[in-house]
């Protein structure tokens, strides 16, 4: 009766902190899903990426990073924290100061590193600052499409247009 009582604690234990990794990975998959849509690029959509981290620091938009897709690891644990990597098929960079898009070279791989903590709310959160934005090409085109509509000189009109037709190949 003791052994089977070991047993059963043991695999409650296991199943315990495999839930907690699972909910662990699932705020760093609902960050990734944010930022794939667009949402860094708009101040609503930032205060619902900023909520998922500790310490978020401040919006970034010198460089957006334009992607065909992510995929979150397993966690990693290092004492009290969870890793987690993303591994993203990068497509290329739109400098939004120009309207500039830049395609990347296809066997080029981007990653980026998550530590996620409990928080005093006993909530995941993503150990800050927020990286900055990497997007689908239907967000980036949507974001394309305003810079255009902003841009303040005929240059950056005629390079807004141009990443439009670039981005709009990858479609």
């Amino acid at each position: 009766m003791h052994r089977l009582l070991v047993i059963v604690l043991l695999l409650s234990t296991r199943g315990s902190a495999l839930a907690q990794a699972q909910s662990a990975r699932d705020v760093v998959v609902r960050f990734c899903d944010l930022d794939a849509q667009g949402k860094q690029l708009t101040p609503e959509g930032w205060q619902k990426v900023a909520a998922l981290f500790i310490n978020p620091g401040v919006r970034k938009l010198d460089r957006i990073l334009v992607v065909r897709d992510f995929v979150v690891s397993r966690p990693i644990p290092e004492e009290g924290k969870l890793w987690f990597r993303a591994d993203y098929t990068p497509i290329g960079w739109i400098d939004p100061e120009r309207a500039l898009f830049s395609p990347l070279p296809p066997t080029l791989e981007v990653r980026g590193d998550f530590s996620v903590v409990s928080g005093s709310d006993r909530e995941w959160r993503i150990e800050g600052p927020v990286p900055n934005p990497g997007v689908t090409v239907d967000a980036a085109i949507r974001y394309a499409m305003v810079l255009r509509a902003n841009a303040k000189d005929d240059a950056t009109r005629k390079s807004a247009y141009k990443a439009l037709a670039a981005l709009k190949r990858f479609h």
